[in-house]
């Protein structure tokens, strides 16, 4: 999502509802509210949250008995993307991220889904290669998690979902990345859905990123990422 595309009272009306907590849950919010802290009418207000709702970014019932309200995925990475616009707004010269995290051994998840021929097809016209078969599992360092946020919500290119066999497959989210000082291919990867937590970057590439590097659990990699719109 483009950030450029959204009013400002949009933008605003999004932040105002997620910091009501409406990231993890429904809350309960009115017009009336939404009127008074940003100074429109009643009949404003509906608008907005209707058509913030049309567009996809939030859910929102209005009812008899209330009304609640709370951020869809799309609302969610569209405040990850107004974050990072910030950072390069407020850092204009800076031109890479850098993080520093341990090697872990994953779930074993990876291996199947990085082996199912439709991923591995999209992989190889989106990335521009075809991943090995397995993704590294890098711990990211506690002072290094508010970077990987930030790549979160930058500019990924997407991995389509689909279905196969009766299973559904979902999008994944790929950000190109650079592996210590290596020119070798690799990306941190975002399945929409994952079992892994906020502070884990799982990274693809078409080589045996262990074998290259010599990397084994607890050792430690650096991960770059280029601020530079591709």
């Amino acid at each position: 999502m483009n950030i450029f595309h959204l009013s400002n009272r949009e933008i605003g009306l999004l932040i105002y509802i997620a910091q009501k907590h409406a990231i993890y849950h429904k809350v309960e919010i009115t017009t009336t509210e939404v009127a008074k802290v940003f100074n429109i009418s009643q009949q404003s207000a509906s608008r907005y949250l209707l058509k913030l709702a049309a567009t996809g970014f939030i859910l929102w019932e209005s009812g008899p008995r209330g009304s609640n309200a709370q951020l869809t995925e799309k609302g969610i990475e569209t405040l990850h993307n107004l974050r990072f616009e910030l950072e390069k707004a407020i850092h204009p010269d800076k031109t890479e991220l850098v993080l520093c995290g341990v090697i872990f051994t994953g779930f074993g998840e990876g291996k199947y889904y990085m082996s199912q021929p439709s991923y591995v097809k999209s992989f190889k016209k989106t990335l521009g290669f075809v991943p090995y078969p397995g993704t590294l599992n890098v711990r990211i360092g506690a002072n290094d998690v508010e970077k990987l946020d930030l790549i979160r919500g930058s500019f990924p290119k997407i991995i389509t979902g689909f279905k196969e066999e009766g299973r559904s497959f979902g999008d994944v989210l790929c950000y190109t990345v650079k592996l210590f000082d290596s020119d070798e291919k690799a990306a941190i990867i975002v399945p929409r859905r994952t079992h892994y937590g906020k502070n884990i970057a799982e990274i693809v590439s078409d080589i045996n990123i262990r074998e290259k590097f010599n990397l084994e659990d607890g050792d430690e990699i650096i991960i770059r990422y280029s601020l530079k719109r591709s």
